[in-house]
């Protein structure tokens, strides 16, 4: 039998520090992130000098999160690590999308057919109707419909100081019959924010920092599990190279002409489980 390494030792002392967690999942967690932190080590190997860059961009990370942007959020985007656990949390029904680091709470509640973009805001407007229902039975749900997208220029209203507050956010009541209405704006492709560490680590792969147009949505309803997702734009060709890799078939709709305006309609279907809303990276934050 060979003698334990150094290194090895090293990880058993590491996972024994933790070994006392009375919360066996949290437990769980800590010491998987050590054992794969661990491995990753003693596989590559890292330099000196390659730990120091690694912690300096970490630091620099954590000078880039505010109450307006969390730059950690956003590197595990770019990582596709936030859409990995949403498939992997969520097996039924297809499309479920990571929050992204731009949705805020406390979304102004709006009446049916009301826009959530301001008279003044660039852009062609789209009507956008749909039914919520239940995936198994077909059955209408009351549900909330809480949307977000960013404007024409590519920026979400926190990041615009020309934006009114809460500009192309809101949350819609679906009737009895599960049906719903809204404005909203053609939506515009983006980038994703590059004048940070993830950008650099984006620029340095040589990958395009664009996000395909959509629209987010996160549809609540009591007694059934939250869906996040977004509706991306048929035909856009940057679907395929989404710099976050939520983009999907099962998140497409059809935007199209119809008596002289943008319509798109879009059901939502949902299944009983835990009704909870997802923790908003933004929040009463105000522009100043």
């Amino acid at each position: 039998m060979h003698p334990q390494s150094e290194t090895d030792r090293v990880t058993e002392r590491s996972l024994a520090a933790y070994a006392n967690i009375e919360n066996t999942r949290i437990r769980e967690l800590v010491q998987g992130l050590i054992r794969h932190t661990h491995a990753y080590v003693k596989e590559f190997k890292p330099t000196d000098e390659e730990w120091e860059f690694a912690w300096t961009f970490m630091a620099n990370m954590a000078k880039f999160t505010r109450e307006e942007r969390n730059e950690y959020l956003l590197l595990f985007d770019v990582l596709g690590v936030s859409q990995l656990i949403e498939t992997v949390d969520h097996q039924r029904p297809a499309g479920y999308a990571l929050v992204g680091p731009f949705y805020r709470a406390n979304a102004p509640a709006r009446k049916r057919g009301e826009s959530i973009a301001s008279d003044d805001t660039a852009g062609d407007r789209v009507r956008v109707t749909g039914k919520v229902y239940e995936i198994d039975s077909g059955a209408p749900i009351r549900a909330t419909l809480d949307v977000w997208q960013a404007a024409t220029n590519g920026l979400y209203e926190n990041q615009d100081k020309d934006q009114p507050d809460y500009n192309l956010r809101g949350r819609f009541e679906t009737d009895d019959a599960g049906t719903f209405e809204l404005i909203a704006l053609m939506p515009t492709a983006y980038p994703a924010p590059t004048d940070g560490p993830v950008g650099e680590l984006v620029r340095v792969s040589h990958r395009s920092p664009y996000r395909p147009a959509h629209i987010h949505f996160i549809v609540i309803a009591p007694n059934y599990e939250t869906f996040v997702t977004q509706v991306f734009v048929k035909g856009d060709k940057m679907i395929a190279s989404d710099v976050v890799f939520t983009a999907s078939d099962e998140m497409i709709g059809d935007f199209h002409r119809e008596n002289g305006e943008w319509r798109l309609s879009y059901d939502f279907r949902l299944k009983a489980g835990v009704s909870k809303i997802p923790k908003a990276p933004i929040g009463r934050w105000r522009k100043i």
